[in-house]
């Protein structure tokens, strides 16, 4: 009938038959009792009662509700006694749940504090409507603006698209004078990013020309931090210097919270190119980022076959202006991929790591879990004996398994979110996008998610294994179970071969990438950077250029060098180790260019007298700049090391001439030592250096480098001078070069510490995972080793193959988890510098530390067996 099932179903559609037939029996015989025959008696009852199926089916449907309600308050409350047992257990075991808790934990918060790092800056959407329309089109080097809008305006699948520079403007007037990020930006830059000013407008095409591009957009923390957050600023006139104008006016404010890309800025301003610039007579080679929102229903693939064709036309169009190299690389990639970079297989790389660390974590619990299931086969034989289910007996043991996983995931999301702070992964990693690092709800999910894992992981195979049948005969033999024990026993193995096959695979990892990290910082950087700091300024180009800007920097420097303690003091204005570059084309004495091919190009330093001196660059040949090297006299520059012997190969560079830019030749007159200008990772590029008094076009940070036995200690002292000399001249940084150094090397120590915490974590955990299946399987076998020692058998051979049983799952383990690393090797070497990702050293090393801390973690417990009084062992028995 409906709603009935089973046996529980039956018993109660027959109690529901027999009312119906109580009920019409009793009709009958009511109405046999006037004179109906028997028949006729049926015939009418049956009438009166109804549709005696339809009946039937409701009280069916009444009884299977009560069925069901009955049996969801059955196992309800079976649940909650099974919660209420498993939480009296932990107390009553408060070693087991210390240990259980504390593990779980680590290897929760382990992965939980790297998958928000993955989150924030591969999952976190980029924070512009619609961000998987947005996209960076090539070139990606330096364009200039022409390039960026025509490039734009030959691509159909190109809805809107936008050229981005960074420059410093300098304020006045507003207080003391700073020096003010700017995004350089096309019209189109609104579209593109689906912005709009929360104040006033955005830039009109026709603010696109030098004549009409004094404008400013403020953005919203400038607005209220420099302007007071007051709305009249709209439509006034400010002392905004650089890039083209002395003063600007205001024309809006942006949202709060908006930034570029991962930058922030604190104004915008108009990329600025005079009507009917082509691309060959536009000297605008400052762009960086072109940046484009696709048009409707047009595809990223369909994008990078336009601009790939697009490319080979512009090559045969400006014939020599385009390398092969650069046409061969054109094409269009998804914003927030090239914002990351290759930043997100380094982090899913990292992620998958330190999970590791968490099935190390489960393996330990499985295996205590194990051992806790084997002492209670007695206790879950006699209620098996007296009707309790499997099921039941598993979701009786999984409670106790739940209250771990929850309290542990709790426990290890707090720990997480406390090691992301001590950490302090936004300001130390650096790595894009970790600016707004934090725990929201795709990390809860995932630590939910990894949590329920982590009890499947660690609870239901030794619940099962607990309940598995036999109990009764468990029973009946006194609890013993010694075929159950001995399956136990292996699988205790089993996962203790597992935790060392990852252990090992995670070392190994962390062993390769701590010995790249020490080959790294041993690299020569080529300048001495300790006791050397630098302070940035920026003299206003209207108020300084031509022989003002050589004065002032002149007088600057004497009155510095009358600082007390001051060693050497010199200036350049791009510091090594920062990502600024100036590179221009060059053309060498002896050389021919050739018509088809683009002039080659060197990094280009401006240096004042002394610079090389404060940051003990050696000098090679030749001499070093001298004060004698004005404009007005023969232009001289030194060059690197590198650049001299692959223009002059064995020859002196000294005499040499070089043009630099289209400008006039310069002489070469000394040669310096090679410096690793942006990385200790990147190879020596070819550099030149020109006098600052010969190059007097100003508008251009200077670093003022002081070397001192106590540096920063002057700091307050040249910031005072710098202001009495002109207060208009903004001071927009000051670092040690041991710091600026520090920070090319920020995201290979991030991988470092990642790897060598967690692999530490991981050898750990291996080895209290060995110490505990060790103990538990000796204690199992105590009997049997007192039985051998009263028989004759000496305490050395006892603890022998109690050794011998330990360490075989060890060394299985040890073989599996250098295989694994073997296979990974191709995936850990994009994070290695000078190091092979399978180094044999390194892997008999960590072998041979595994294999140290197996033994002494096997040794403790066989000594205790071999130690133990046999005697008193068998009695015990």
């Amino acid at each position: 009938m409906i709603g009935m099932r089973g046996e529980g179903g039956k018993r109660d559609l027959r109690a529901i038959d027999e009312e119906v037939r109580f009920h019409i029996e009793g009709r009958v015989e009511e109405l046999m009792a006037e004179g109906l025959s028997r028949e006729e008696a049926r015939r009418r009852a049956m009438d009166a009662f109804g549709d005696v199926d339809r009946v039937r089916a409701d009280l069916a449907d009444i009884g299977a509700e009560r069925a069901r309600k009955r049996r969801r308050g059955e196992l309800a409350h079976g649940v909650v006694r099974d919660f209420r047992v498993g939480t009296r257990r932990l107390l009553r075991s408060p070693g087991y749940a210390l240990v259980a808790l504390s593990t779980l934990a680590l290897g929760v918060a382990a992965s939980v504090a790297m998958f928000t790092v993955v989150n924030a800056v591969v999952l976190r959407p980029l924070p512009y409507p619609e961000p998987d329309r947005l996209v960076r089109l090539w070139p990606s080097t330096s364009m200039n603006i022409s390039l960026s809008r025509e490039i734009a305006e030959r691509m159909p699948s190109v809805r809107s698209a936008t050229g981005i520079s960074h420059w410093g403007l300098t304020l006045t007037g507003e207080g003391s004078a700073d020096v003010l990020d700017a995004a350089v930006v096309d019209a189109g830059y609104f579209e593109v990013f689906g912005v709009r000013p929360t104040l006033g407008r955005p830039f009109t095409p026709e603010e696109t020309v030098p004549g009409r591009s004094d404008v400013v957009l403020l953005g919203y923390d400038t607005w209220r931090s420099r302007f007071g957050a007051d709305p009249g600023v709209v439509g006034r006139r400010i002392q905004l210097s650089e890039y083209g104008h002395t003063s600007r006016e205001v024309i809006g404010v942006m949202p709060a919270g908006h930034q570029t890309l991962d930058q922030e800025s604190d104004v915008w301003v108009p990329l600025a190119l005079p009507a009917g610039t082509g691309f060959l007579a536009d000297s605008t080679w400052y762009l960086h980022e072109l940046v484009a929102r696709l048009a409707p229903g047009a595809t990223v693939e369909r994008a990078s076959s336009e601009v790939r064709s697009l490319a080979d036309r512009l090559r045969n169009e400006y014939t020599g202006r385009f390398e092969d190299d650069a046409v061969a690389s054109a094409s269009v990639v998804g914003l927030l991929d090239s914002v990351v970079g290759d930043s997100g297989r380094m982090l899913w790389t990292l992620l998958a790591a330190v999970g590791l660390v968490l099935l190390i974590a489960c393996g330990n619990l499985a295996n205590l879990l194990l051992a806790r299931g084997s002492g209670r086969r007695r206790e879950l034989a006699v209620q098996a004996a007296m009707g309790a289910s499997r099921s039941r007996l598993v979701v009786q043991q999984l409670a106790e398994s739940a209250i771990v996983a929850v309290l542990g995931g709790g426990m290890g999301l707090l720990l997480a979110i406390a090691l992301l702070d001590v950490v302090r992964v936004a300001e130390a990693s650096g790595l894009p996008r970790v600016a707004g690092l934090a725990v929201d709800g795709r990390v809860l999910v995932f630590a939910l998610g990894i949590t329920a894992c982590s009890l499947l992981a660690f609870g239901l195979l030794p619940a099962l294994r607990a309940t598995r049948p036999g109990l009764r005969d468990d029973l009946a033999s006194g609890g013993r179970g010694t075929g159950v024990a001995r399956g136990a026993h292996r699988l205790n193995r089993v996962l203790v071969g597992g935790q060392i096959a990852m252990a090992t695979t995670l070392s190994i990892a962390a062993a390769l990438v701590l010995s790249s990290f020490a080959r790294l910082s041993s690299v020569d950087p080529g300048i001495d950077t300790s006791d050397v700091v630098a302070i940035e300024i920026l003299p206003p180009a209207d108020r300084y250029s031509g022989e003002g800007y050589v004065t002032y920097y002149r007088n600057l420097l004497e009155r510095l060098r009358a600082l007390p303690g001051l060693t050497s003091l010199g200036g350049i204005h791009i510091l090594p180790f920062t990502l600024r570059n100036w590179s221009f084309p060059y053309l060498a004495e002896g050389q021919t260019p050739n018509a088809d091919e683009p002039l080659p190009s060197a990094n280009f330093r401006m240096v004042t007298p002394g610079y090389f001196a404060a940051v003990d660059q050696p000098l090679v040949a030749g001499r070093d700049v001298a004060d004698t090297d004005l404009e007005g006299s023969p232009r001289v520059l030194l060059v690197n090391r590198s650049f001299a012997e692959m223009l002059w190969p064995g020859q002196d560079a000294v005499g040499r001439e070089l043009r630099v830019y289209g400008s006039l030749p310069h002489r070469v007159v000394g040669v310096v030592g090679d410096v690793h200008q942006f990385a200790l990772d990147r190879p020596v590029e070819p550099e030149m250096y020109v006098p600052l008094a010969q190059w007097t076009r100003g508008g251009s940070y200077m670093h003022l480098v002081l070397e001192a036995p106590r540096a920063p200690e002057l700091v307050p002292a040249a910031r005072h001078i710098i202001e009495q000399v002109d207060p208009n001249v903004p001071v927009t940084g000051v670092r040690s070069l041991d710091d600026a150094l520090g920070e090319t090397l920020a995201r290979r120590r991030f991988i470092m510490l990642v790897l060598v915490t967690f692999g530490g974590l991981a050898l750990v955990l291996g080895g209290i995972g060995v110490y505990g299946v060790m103990s538990h399987l000796v204690g199992a076998r105590l009997p049997d080793f007192g039985l051998r020692m009263a028989l004759g058998a000496s305490p050395g051979g006892v603890l022998r193959e109690a050794l011998r049983s330990g360490l075989a799952p060890a060394v299985a383990g040890l073989v599996a988890g250098l295989l694994a690393a073997l296979a990974a090797a191709r995936v850990i070497t994009s994070l290695l510098y000078d190091v092979r990702a399978v180094d044999l050293a390194t892997c008999a090393t960590v072998a041979a530390l595994l294999l140290g801390v197996a033994t002494l973690a096997s040794w403790l417990p066989a000594r205790r067996a071999a130690r133990a009084d046999p005697l008193t062992v068998l009695r015990a028995d």
